[in-house]
This record gives structure tokens, C-alpha cells and sequence, in this order.
């Protein structure tokens, strides 16, 4: 066995199960077939003798193929005769019967009882009677059982001395016997492995149903999302209504902290707008520019802030967007910045138009994110470039620095800034991973060859391009 499927057993739960089943099941089968017939090779010599004289009897009464005549032809039964004087056998199916040795000494009296039994006790296969006496030194057997169709009555008996030796467990059993003496331990071990099996095989097919669930989970939906407990084993279903309830939670506290975020974003623009207003009014100095900047930069943090709140709470995507129309628009309104520092900007498109689902407003600020950013890394005389492919693909290349690899993953979370001393608040390309999120896309980057780094946004249900 492998050692992944090693590591499933011990951790799934179904493999524990499935496991703690079969060993249950090897040690109950083990103890009603095993170490009856192990105890049974391994019997003190004459005791094992009679006892395999039983079950050479047993074999041949419980065959229907067999008949009570090829008794007289049992080695085993040849050689205790030979070895006993006194040893009779007597057997009787039905009409049927054999004799070994002298006539039966109890059957009168033991087949009289059965008769009177008869009117209270119509059980198949029910011992009427069952005794051993000891007579001359040695055990007889006398057993009478009432069968379906057919009585059975023998009698052993004169069995002095042993001709069985202990053996192997495997060689001393009769096949034949071991099945008919075994079988119905055997039948309901099957059929308890069965069970298992299927209960197992239902709890699983139910846990892969909870996990298509999870996995069919719109992230983009504005409703809320439920594991559902339908048709869920009672120990699991409790643990899904638990998460349910957590859920719920999150949910209303996520609810309250955007509610707050909003709140708190948008109250601040008003003290803002008065702060900028009396700052105005002061006389020029270099504290008043460098107060301009401070609010610039609190104005700007607002303003990213109530964009990310404004992604997280629109829902409606679907209008159709054009992401040619999209970018050329946001490289005029950069071309400015980008001539001030000494920047060129280029747009280039394969098709001629390429339509998306989405927010026209939210995909423009996704690629001017991108275009900002590449703008602030660039130096004067470099060139970048904008690319909209028949793909879906938007890529914003520029040829600064690149980003060390061990950022290129952190770079799009809330707050990092690379390198960390650079201005700005780290959220420009949070929000770009924000917006692609909600329209079901991804935002990606990766060094140049030569220095440079390539941003893409790739939409995912873009429509049929047209040629350029």
C-alpha cells in the first residue's frame, strides 16, 4: 500500500471506519469459525477421535448428494473400527441407515421421546435429545434431531482407544464440515460487511454531495450561501447547521464592518472638503504646500477606500463593457501624467472590439491602476505599453525595475507596497485583484527578461472579438 492511500486511511473518516469494520469482522469470524476448529485439531487424542467420528457423520447426513452407505467406505471409520473392538456406530436419516458394530442399545426410547416431543416442538432442526453416557470405560453419543423432511438419530459409542494425533489446524478439518458447521457464521459476517460497506458507501456519496455544494459557491452573489443538510446523515447534519450558524455570523459581521468602512469613508469627505476650503485660505508657505499634500494623499486614501466598498457591495455585472474602448479612453486621460514625466504610452489591440460582462466604471479602474502604477516605476524615456488581446487578456507592460519574486504574490494585498518606503497607500493593486474577483477573472504579473513587468487582467466571459 502507498503511502498517500496509507494517509487516507488514517485520516478519513470512511477509511477509519472501513477499516475498524474489517478487523471487527476478521475477529468475529475468527472466533466462531477459527478457534472452534482450532480447539478442535488440537484435543487431547481420544477426544478429537469422537469428535471427528461426529463430524464424519455430520459431512455425510447434511450433504444431499451423499448417502449414509458411504459411511462403510470412510477410511477414518474403518480405522476406529479397527483399532476398537466394542466401537459401534449407528446412523439413521429418514428411511435411511447404517450400522458399525452392535445394534443401537437407545434408539426406542430416545425416538419415543421425540414422538411425544413432536406436538409441542415443530421447530426445524431442533435437538429433541442430546447425551453422553459412559459405559465400559468408554463415551457414547446419543443424539436425535428432528430435521426438515427427514429425523436424524445416531449413536457412537465403544471408542476406547484414540487413532487421532493432534495436527495442523488446516488438515485436520474437513472442508465439507468446516462449511456446513460454518456457514452461517459465515453468511452473517458477509452480510454485516455488506451492510458496512453500503452505510460507508452512503455517507460518503452524502459527504461528496456536501462538498459539490461548497464547491458550486458563488462568491460574487449577493445572497447568502448555505450548506445544505438535506439528505445528510443526522452526526453530519448537526455539524452543517453548526457551520451554518457561523456562517451567519461572519456574514452579519462582515455586513457591519462594511457598513462601518462605507460610513466612516464617506463622512470623512465632508470634514475634508472643509479642511481643504480653510486651507485654501491660508497665505502660500511651504507648510501650506506641504499640508496640501497630506490632504491629497487622505483624500486619496478615502477615495480607494469607498471604491473597494463600492466593489465588494455591487452585485450587477452585466453590463457589456468594451475593453478597447476601455483602455484607449484611460490612456488619453494618462497620456498628460505620462508626457510629464517623459513617459510614452502605447495602445495597441489585436481585435477591434472585445466585449465583457461587467462594470465599465470598475474595469477602467482596474487598467488605470495598472497604467498609475506603471507610470510611477518608469523613468523618463521609457515606453508602456498597453495591449488588449482577442483573449480576453488586458496587459499593462512597463520597463521598470520588476518586482523581487518573492513579492510577486504579496504585491496584491491591501497594504504592500514595494518597495515598502514608497509613497502611496499599498492599495492601488488590491483593488485591481478586487475588481477582476468580481467579474469572475484574475490579475496577474511576472518579470521581464530584461527588466520590466508585465500586469494581466483576464476575463473570462468575453464575447466573440471582432477584427481589427
Amino acid at each position: 500500500m502507498s503511502l498517500n492511500r496509507f494517509r487516507w486511511l488514517s485520516q478519513s473518516l470512511i477509511g477509519r471506519m472501513t477499516v475498524l469494520s474489517v478487523i471487527f469482522l476478521m475477529l468475529a469470524l475468527g472466533w466462531f469459525t477459527v478457534v472452534p476448529y482450532w480447539s478442535y485439531a488440537t484435543e487431547e487424542p481420544l477426544t478429537l477421535t469422537g469428535s471427528r467420528v461426529r463430524a464424519e457423520v455430520r459431512a455425510v447426513t447434511n450433504d444431499d448428494q451423499r448417502t449414509l452407505g458411504s459411511l462403510k467406505d470412510s477410511a477414518l471409520l474403518k480405522e476406529v473400527a479397527a483399532a476398537n473392538e466394542r466401537f459401534r456406530l449407528y446412523v439413521r436419516h429418514g428411511s435411511d441407515e447404517v450400522q458399525f458394530g452392535e445394534a443401537p442399545r437407545y434408539i426406542a426410547h430416545v425416538m419415543a421421546l421425540g414422538e411425544s416431543l413432536k406436538t409441542t416442538q415443530t421447530e426445524p432442526g431442533q435437538a429433541y435429545s442430546g447425551l453422553t453416557l459412559e459405559e465400559e470405560g468408554a463415551e457414547t453419543d446419543v443424539v436425535f434431531t428432528r430435521r426438515e423432511g427427514a429425523d436424524l438419530y445416531y449413536e457412537i459409542g465403544g471408542i476406547a482407544t484414540p487413532v487421532a494425533s493432534v495436527q495442523n489446524v488446516f488438515t485436520a478439518v474437513n472442508p465439507m464440515v468446516f462449511w456446513f458447521t460454518s456457514k452461517n457464521p459465515l453468511i452473517a459476517g458477509a452480510g454485516v460487511l455488506l451492510i458496512a460497506f453500503v452505510v460507508l458507501l452512503l455517507a460518503a456519496r452524502s459527504l461528496r454531495t456536501l462538498t459539490r455544494a461548497v464547491h458550486s459557491f458563488d462568491s460574487r452573489s449577493a445572497e447568502l450561501q448555505l450548506l445544505p443538510v438535506e439528505g445528510l446523515p443526522t452526526e453530519v447534519a448537526s455539524l452543517v447547521r453548526a457551520i451554518n450558524e457561523m456562517i451567519e455570523r461572519v456574514e452579519q459581521t462582515h455586513e457591519e464592518q462594511e457598513l462601518f468602512l462605507a460610513t466612516a469613508a464617506h463622512e470623512l469627505r465632508t470634514p475634508m472638503a472643509v479642511l481643504r476650503t480653510r486651507l485654501e485660505e491660508l497665505p502660500d508657505s511651504d507648510t501650506k504646500e506641504t499640508l496640501r499634500d497630506d490632504l491629497r494623499r487622505m483624500s486619496s486614501l478615502v477615495d480607494q477606500l469607498l471604491r473597494l466598498m463600492q466593489i465588494r457591495t455591487n452585485r450587477a455585472l452585466t453590463d457589456e463593457v468594451d475593453l478597447v474602448t476601455v483602455a484607449r479612453d484611460v490612456v488619453a486621460e494618462r497620456a498628460p501624467l505620462s508626457i510629464d514625466r517623459g513617459v510614452d504610452i502605447e495602445l495597441e489591440s489585436e481585435p477591434k472590439s472585445l466585449t465583457v460582462k461587467g462594470h465599465a466604471g470598475l474595469v477602467g479602474v482596474a487598467i488605470a491602476n495598472l497604467v498609475d502604477n506603471a507610470i510611477s516605476f518608469s523613468r523618463p524615456g521609457d515606453t508602456l505599453k498597453v495591449r488588449v488581446h482577442g483573449n480576453g487578456r488586458v496587459a499593462v507592460r512597463d520597463c521598470g525595475p520588476g518586482i523581487p519574486p518573492s513579492e510577486l504574490e504579496r504585491i496584491f494585498e491591501p497594504f504592500a507596497k514595494n518597495p515598502p518606503n514608497r509613497q502611496g497607500h499599498g492599495l492601488g493593486l488590491a483593488i485591481v485583484r478586487a475588481i477582476m474577483a468580481a467579474h469572475g477573472g484574475e490579475v496577474s504579473v511576472r518579470n521581464i527578461e530584461g527588466g520590466g513587468a508585465d500586469f494581466s487582467l483576464q476575463f473570462n466571459n468575453q464575447s466573440l472579438p471582432q477584427p481589427a
